[in-house]
């Protein structure tokens, strides 16, 4: 009997079950296609996230998309496909009924059933799958490129073969080169970075700037970024340790110290060499022969001027074809008094390109004026024909880049300072402005004013070019720049504030701001501040014109109370600052931009409803924000462009404002 019973239990498993599951893919026919689009929907929704986020990658240049996130792309594209082929079949099964259309057709909705059901866990598979936590990885820079535009003359040709034959001695780790500024050292160190990677000689090359007033923490970092390393400590001391460790890792290394003004100690920096690392070796500029000597150079070479014959090959290259035979010796002439300096030569020439013979006469008796006044009266006078070539939108960010650190120039600041200024006021939205500011900042770059930065968000000045154009700013516009990193000993006499229309204090040591700075021309203040200062409550009560506040790094908990006096200010700047209480801002009804990237905002509060007139709000890296109270950027209805990094511009923030306002979001 239990046999039987066996027999039957395996008959009814064999034959009905499968008969009784096949008739569920027809009960269940609407289940298994809804379940099927709702899983569709979410997975679609998940890949147009990752895409954004793809997208946003690709606008980096030192961001990769990882692989897995490529193929899962690839396979996602396939599955909704497939899908969709069954969902297509469901919406024509709906127009095609057997007996008359009285009845649906059972077997093609068995079908259409069957397949959405096997569908199902491979839909939902594909979006589990999709549950990236990055998306891309840092690339690790590979090293300089070759230098636009160098060229080979006899001179750099004979530099350049010492600086190799010195880094091909196994005996030599430290070498140096030196010259008087605006020679061409940073250039033909950069050329001999592409040169030593092309050939193998070293496997990576990394740079880094240390300027007059070396800060070791910057030297640190810039080295770090070359190499993709983190820092997670604040000392010094800890930090060049484990970079010390981290360059020995790397089994062939040139390590570029550019622009050094005072001896540093490598160790300090946390730079191997020697018998600590003999895979690494340090090539360094200076002006200053006894600067590399005191630091332990084993071999140095002089980068010379350029002899008469390559300084006239340059500029003549330059300026093109000489159409009228008598511009030649006046183009020697006004070539001479370049004093064989590239940084001079190039921009000079640049000017005059196209110009006619009443423009190269006057050319020449501006440069006429400083013979025999020496080489710095020299280098004045050709930056000051150049600049006087510029146009007025030109001119006007060439003396605001005098105002700013040498070395990085953020592009978006220079935006957020255009817009409250009004350099650009005849473009009307801010892409226009934007737009407008790029071609200004290439036609400088032609001009040969300014560099490209580290990277495409950022441009940088020679330091004899940025010398010259706060000189020049402070000269004829009445402007306070202090020296990047300096102390400030003293400040100007009240006569001069009373003119002054612009002050500068770029990470500078302030011993004691005072109590009021009585500026009533006013335009721009910068204060960018290492040690998160306190600032005075009546500080800004003097400064009724005031149109650009950046206050970088200050602490300011709470706001001081002289902020209501600007009521003309039009961009404020309060990055990186210790912030608390700010709904004292709702009063700068004027603002345009308003920008606490990487601050310690919680909330944003909602007197920020009332700057009806912001168009520009940047929000990004703000780790600790907590707060958008709702409706306070839904009412911001001349806001263009909103940036909030790190995921926060995120749907729940999108639901606080209209379609008109969320013009840009961008991490």
């Amino acid at each position: 009997m239990e046999i039987v019973s066996s027999i039957a239990s395996k008959v009814f498993e064999l034959s009905v079950e499968p008969t009784v599951r096949q008739i569920k893919y027809v009960f269940n026919y609407s289940d298994n296609i809804h379940n099927l689009e709702e899983e569709v929907e979410k997975l679609t929704d998940k890949k147009q996230r990752v895409e954004h986020a793809v997208e946003e990658v690709k606008r980096n240049p030192v961001e990769e998309v990882e692989a897995d996130v490529q193929r899962w792309l690839t396979k996602v594209n396939n599955v909704i496909e497939d899908a969709g082929k069954i969902l297509l079949r469901h919406e024509d099964k709906a127009k095609k009924r057997c007996f008359m259309g009285l009845c649906p057709n059972l077997i093609r909705r068995h079908q259409i059933s069957r397949k959405a059901s096997k569908a199902l866990p491979i839909v939902v598979g594909a979006r589990e799958e999709g549950n990236f936590e990055k998306v891309s990885y840092r690339i690790t820079p590979q090293g300089i490129g070759a230098v636009k535009g160098f060229e080979f003359f006899e001179s750099r040709t004979l530099a350049a073969d010492e600086i190799m034959n010195a880094l091909k001695d196994a005996d030599v780790n430290l070498i140096g080169v030196y010259g008087m500024g605006g020679v061409g050292k940073t250039t033909l160190v950069k050329q001999i970075a592409a040169q030593v990677r092309e050939y193998g000689i070293f496997k990576l090359v990394v740079m880094a700037t240390v300027t007059h007033n070396p800060d070791l923490k910057t030297v640190q970092q810039q080295i770090a970024d070359w190499l993709d390393y983190k820092f997670d400590v604040e000392s010094v001391e800890v930090r060049a340790a484990r970079l010390s460790e981290r360059i020995k890792r790397e089994e062939k290394i040139l390590i570029i110290l550019d622009d050094i003004w005072a001896a540093i100690k490598l160790e300090e920096v946390g730079i191997p060499y020697g018998p600590d690392h003999k895979g690494s070796k340090i090539l360094m500029t200076s002006r200053n022969q006894s600067v590399l000597l005191e630091m332990g150079v084993q071999r140095y070479v002089l980068l010379e001027v350029l002899q008469h014959q390559e300084a006239w090959n340059l500029f003549e290259k330059i300026v093109g074809d000489l159409k009228d035979s008598n511009l030649r010796p006046i183009a020697i002439e006004v070539a001479e008094r370049c004093a064989g300096l590239p940084i001079l030569i190039v921009p000079v020439a640049t000017g005059l390109k196209n110009k006619q013979m009443f423009e190269w006469n006057d050319a020449l008796e501006e440069l006429k004026k400083f013979d025999g006044k020496g080489d710095e009266a020299r280098v004045y006078s050709a930056l000051e024909l150049s600049y006087n070539f510029l146009r007025d939108e030109e001119r006007s960010l060439f003396r605001l880049l005098g105002q700013l650190a040498p070395h990085v120039v953020v592009i978006s600041d220079l935006l957020k300072y255009s817009m409250g200024l009004g350099l650009f006021n005849q473009r009307t939205t801010l892409k226009a402005t934007r737009d407008r500011l790029l071609k200004v900042i290439s036609d400088l770059k032609m001009s040969c004013l300014l560099l490209e930065g580290d990277n495409h968000e950022q441009v940088k000045m020679h330091d004899v070019v940025h010398s010259f154009a706060a000189s020049i700013a402070s000269k004829h516009h009445h402007v306070f720049t202090a020296a990047y990193q300096t102390e400030l000993e003293e400040w100007p006499n009240k006569d001069f504030f009373e003119q002054c229309t612009s002050i500068s204090l770029p990470y500078c040591y302030i011993p004691e701001l005072p109590e009021v700075l009585e500026c009533p021309k006013l335009n721009s203040f910068f204060m960018f501040d290492i040690f998160s200062r306190k600032i005075p409550e009546n500080l800004f009560s003097r400064m009724e014109e005031l149109k650009v506040l950046d206050l970088t790094g200050m602490h300011l908990s709470p706001l001081p109370l002289s902020l209501q006096y600007l009521e003309n200010l039009q961009t404020l700047c309060l990055d990186g600052c210790v912030l608390e209480d700010i709904s004292a801002i709702g009063d700068l009804k004027q603002l345009q931009v308003l920008s606490f990237i990487q601050s310690t905002i919680v909330r944003l509060p909602s007197e920020v409803s009332k700057l009806t007139r912001l168009r520009l709000l940047d929000l990004s890296r703000c780790r600790k924000l907590e707060v958008i109270p709702p409706d306070v950027l839904s009412r911001l209805a001349q806001l263009e462009e909103l940036y909030m990094g790190d995921g926060l511009c995120n749907g729940r923030v999108r639901d606080m404002m209209n379609q008109e306002t969320m013009l840009n979001c961008q991490n």
